[in-house]
């Protein structure tokens, strides 16, 4: 009885060792099979000439136009890298450095000789006629000369202002350049493409007046912005510009 039992239970177990072992290769198999798709992201994709993507206003060509994700034909349709820096702190630096602050004081040595002879003309003026007095015999004589002095000096320091002017005007233009021709390094260096002047949005107003408040907020073109994109301490090194 007993190996008539047995025998009628040997169908059963077999069902059972088979169902264990099938479960236990479907197991095995599904995570060969996430192994191996995890090892399939970790592969390059391609190489291929292009990508298409379908939409509901139909299929979008994605292909690598000189090193730049592509979308059509036109220049365009790019995907640019870009940077930004800080304008206001390299010009200033620029403008403040021991090459521009030597054309400067070149400029107010001349300007303050000439001055100087301005005021010794008016000391011997006032030598020669000390406290000239309407009625004095030579009280017209004195107001001619101080007159002719102080149009003279006036016209002078008008020309000085304006050579001043046009100086200053020539230096931020020659800054300016400066930062272009290191910006470019910069660019060239990193892959950048775009490179936008900015000012930090954290950084503080100082402002006095409305009108002056309204400029500095659009100073600011980037509410927010990834910190990487920020070139101005690489375009200030490579100015050799001290950096804060």
């Amino acid at each position: 009885m007993t190996g008539m039992r047995l025998t009628r239970q040997l169908p059963t177990m077999i069902l059972c060792i088979l169902a264990g072992v099938a479960g236990a290769i479907a197991t095995h198999l599904l995570s060969g099979e996430r192994a191996v798709a995890k090892e399939v992201l970790r592969v390059d994709l391609g190489p291929a000439d292009a990508l298409l993507l379908s939409g509901k206003d139909g299929p979008m060509t994605i292909r690598n136009e000189a090193g730049r994700i592509a979308w059509g034909d036109a220049a365009a349709s790019r995907a640019y890298a870009i940077g930004c820096i800080h304008i206001d702190r390299i010009m200033k630096g620029l403008l403040a450095s021991e090459r521009y602050a030597f054309e400067r004081q070149k400029f107010d040595e001349e300007a303050r000789g000439q001055g100087e002879e301005f005021e010794k003309r008016s000391k011997e003026l006032q030598d020669k006629f000390p406290d000239p007095k309407p009625g004095d015999p030579n009280f017209d004589e004195a107001r001619t000369g101080f007159l002719a002095l102080q149009v003279e000096y006036e016209k002078w320091m008008a020309q000085i202002q304006r050579i001043q002017s046009k100086h200053m005007a020539e230096q931020v233009e020659k800054a300016y350049r400066d930062l272009v021709a290191a910006t470019e390094v910069v660019a060239a260096r990193g892959g950048v493409d775009l490179v936008y002047r900015f000012m930090p949005a954290d950084r503080d107003f100082g402002s006095q007046e409305l009108a002056d408040a309204m400029v500095q907020v659009q100073a600011r073109p980037f509410l927010k912005y990834p910190s990487g994109i920020d070139l101005t301490d690489e375009v200030m090194k490579e100015l050799a510009l001290p950096r804060e």
